[in-house]
């Protein structure tokens, strides 16, 4: 008997769910996380993961909540983990990313029951996406109080750095937020629907560059586009210092920005695409820096 595609399909992904270990009660959950994104959420609702994709990179740029990976195996790249780790580790749950992974979830569904994360909205609001993404977490994990909670926890420190803003001398401070891009002249800036960009507005920030809006939030800019900014603006570098490939150039030191000492490097860990405790310290380093 043939049997079609999306039968095979749906009959893989039901035998998964037969053959994955069962949770009991008291026992730990053996969950998975592909996405850095999902791993953060995760470990502030509770969760320690037995296995992370790129873990060392998510110690480093993201550095939230480490202390629960201690245990936690690295699984291969966000973009294309070791099916051969993930079968090994026999996960309870899969959590991760519907951008990376959509043409992988049947092949995961068939190692674990598998939840993906839908971090690309078709709006194109990918703060709103952060929101989504927690609470989708939260359900699939069976915290859904908890997911609203760090959600409302988020909404409250954020009101409150929109307040003490407002009263100080950084109040509508015009901002550019970048990223070095590796062996290139140029930086990755976000735009006006990145989650940390709608973060500094709703922090009582402005935009230094009227960016339209971008599918993942961001674009890039060489030389010419930074002397857009004036002596007034903020560059936000999330990186230790300038790019030798921008600093070599001789125009670099005369950019209004640069000459006025507004650029501001805020160093690791400084992950934009992150999750509400990652999107916070963000802030919060920037802010420091610039007050210092």
């Amino acid at each position: 008997m043939v049997i079609s595609q999306t039968r095979r399909g749906f009959v893989f992904g039901a035998l998964s769910l037969l053959a994955a270990p069962r949770l009991h009660a008291g026992e730990p959950r053996r969950l998975v996380t592909l996405e850095w994104l999902a791993t953060e959420i995760a470990l502030l609702l509770g969760e320690r993961p037995v296995g992370v994709a790129d873990l060392d990179g998510y110690r480093r740029w993201v550095s939230i909540e480490n202390d629960g990976l201690v245990d936690a195996i690295d699984v291969g790249g966000r973009q294309q983990p070791s099916m051969e780790a993930l079968n090994r580790l026999r996960p309870d749950l899969i959590l991760s990313s519907a951008l990376r992974h959509r043409a992988l979830e049947q092949q995961l569904s068939e190692i674990a029951p598998t939840r993906l994360l839908d971090d690309q909205p078709q709006d194109g609001d990918l703060l709103a996406a952060v929101y989504t993404a927690t609470k989708a977490a939260g359900e699939a994990l069976g915290r859904s109080e908890a997911a609203n909670g760090l959600l409302a926890d988020f909404d409250r420190k954020l009101a409150d750095i929109a307040a003490n803003i407002t009263d100080s001398k950084l109040g509508g401070q015009p901002v550019l937020i970048a990223q070095p891009l590796p062996g290139v002249p140029r930086l990755r800036i976000f735009t006006s629907n990145s989650a940390v960009m709608q973060m500094f507005v709703r922090a009582g920030f402005a935009a230094a560059l009227d960016l339209p809006a971008e599918p993942f939030g961001f674009s890039t800019i060489g030389l010419e586009g930074l002397a857009a900014l004036d002596g007034k603006s903020k560059l936000i570098l999330l990186a230790d210092e300038a790019p030798v490939e921008l600093e070599n150039s001789a125009l670099w030191p005369m950019l209004p920005v640069v000459a006025s000492g507004g650029m501001v490097p805020v160093g690791l860990p400084s992950w934009p695409f992150g999750g509400p405790a990652s999107l916070l310290g963000l802030a919060t380093n920037a802010i420091a820096k610039m007050q210092a």
